[in-house]
């Protein structure tokens, strides 16, 4: 039987998504181009410039395959992974029923939004899946075990860009792609509720006063009414409150914000606090605590955080509850707030060691725990919390953490 294999990208080392009679193929994470070799026969053509070889065992074959070019040698046993697959016209809602079989490895790659989908009151997770080099789509997942609720339908090429933009607002799921689309989907079911032009490519997705708002590249605000889509005028100094979204650094109950904006919120100077760079900070939107993110800047550099007051420090500390030097020399540019806690990722100096995630005491800087995420990519897609748990997303699996205890739930997506 034809075997469906997974080898590596020589560039980058990510997964790529081989298909049996395919003659070239491209990483969907670095974008480099590698032609194919089953080794059925010897290959004398020049390889063209800027591709490498991957070398696959023919589909009669039980030999692994080997990855040829910038990482010559490596050996690496491929397979095929079970998932569940949802049917492509919904969920539930829709009369379908999740169906468990044998496929290609689904991945999980996108901040993880969370809302309550199905209705019992417990926050649910929304984000774009895929199965590599064949289809993406919106997905949800109930936010108790992971199970799939529903699927959108395949989304077209220009909704899954860098480009595109998501959002869950006034119980919709927006989705803005690279040519000004934006289409909504009802939270409930998943199933297509209307679609408006906007005419320029979208910067950011919130909310306003009962209408959804998009911020496009060119510096205008459109309002569209949720249940149609409508356009709907908006004043000009409308406000525009944050939703789960994929919008980089905010996110219900707080931002990120870079140092060239600590002035002006009346935060200490990048360098204001001794033995501390800071180059971002996490700003709740009511009282207490704001979060400097940054690293030591006396001796090796470790990634830091502090807790201050308007300019008064109230505590400071590494983030690595392991040895820091075993860690990645590179600032802290990511965290999330959530009654009181505060999450913070960080990756280890070697690749296989991973990535780990610490919590600290928003008041006093205790850490309360600091556990290992993943031994796998250290390619963050993002960080969500609940009031009960944390959603870090790699680009490929979502984990999913008790916020009081550190203690790993649950994964949606396959591990590479």
């Amino acid at each position: 039987m034809a075997r469906i294999v997974d080898p590596r990208c020589p560039r980058c080392g990510a997964p790529l998504p081989v298909q049996p009679g395919m003659d070239a193929v491209t990483c969907q994470y670095c974008g480099a181009r590698s032609l194919i070799d089953r080794g059925r026969k010897p290959t004398t053509a020049p390889i063209p410039q800027g591709m490498h070889v991957v070398r696959v065992a023919p589909p009669s074959s039980n030999a692994a395959f080997t990855v040829a070019g910038a990482v010559a040698g490596m050996t690496v046993i491929g397979g095929i992974a079970g998932f569940l697959a949802l049917g492509p016209s919904g969920g539930a809602g829709a009369g379908a029923r999740p169906l468990l079989g044998v496929g290609p490895s689904a991945y999980f790659g996108d901040r993880p939004m969370i809302a309550d989908v199905n209705g019992d009151g417990a926050p649910d997770v929304i984000g774009k899946s895929s199965i590599p080099a064949r289809e993406e789509w919106i997905g949800a997942y109930d936010g108790r075990d992971g199970k799939p609720l529903w699927k959108t339908a395949v989304l077209a090429k220009d909704a899954t860009t860098h480009e595109a933009k998501r959002a869950v607002v006034l119980g919709r799921v927006i989705s803005v792609d690279a040519l000004g689309k934006a289409q909504a989907y009802d939270l409930r079911t998943g199933k297509p509720s209307w679609s408006a032009p906007l005419g320029e490519k979208a910067r950011r997705i919130c909310q306003g006063d009962g209408v959804i708002v998009v911020e496009t590249v060119d510096d205008a605000k459109h309002g569209l009414d949720p249940a149609s889509g409508a356009r709907r005028a908006l004043a000009k100094d409308a406000a525009c409150t944050p939703v789960p979204s994929s919008n980089e650094g905010e996110a219900p109950g707080y931002q990120i914000v870079s140092w060239s904006r600590f002035e002006a919120l009346g935060l200490p100077r990048a360098s204001g606090i001794e033995g501390m760079s800071a180059d971002r900070a996490l700003v709740p939107s009511g009282p207490g605590p704001r979060f400097l993110l940054g690293r030591r800047n006396k001796g090796s550099s470790v990634g830091m955080v502090a807790a201050v007051e308007k300019t008064k420090v109230l505590w400071k500390t590494v983030v690595p509850g392991v040895d820091p030097l075993t860690t990645r020399a590179s600032g802290v540019d990511e965290a999330a707030y959530e009654g009181g806690l505060l999450v913070v990722p960080y990756d280890m100096k070697d690749h296989g060691e991973g990535t780990r995630l610490a919590c600290f005491d928003g008041a006093t800087g205790k850490r309360l725990w600091d556990v290992q995420i993943h031994k796998r990519s250290q390619v963050s897609y993002g960080l969500s919390t609940s009031a009960n748990d944390v959603f870090y997303a790699t680009w490929t699996s979502l984990y999913v953490f008790s916020l009081k205890t550190g203690e790993l739930r649950y994964t949606i997506g396959t591990e590479f």
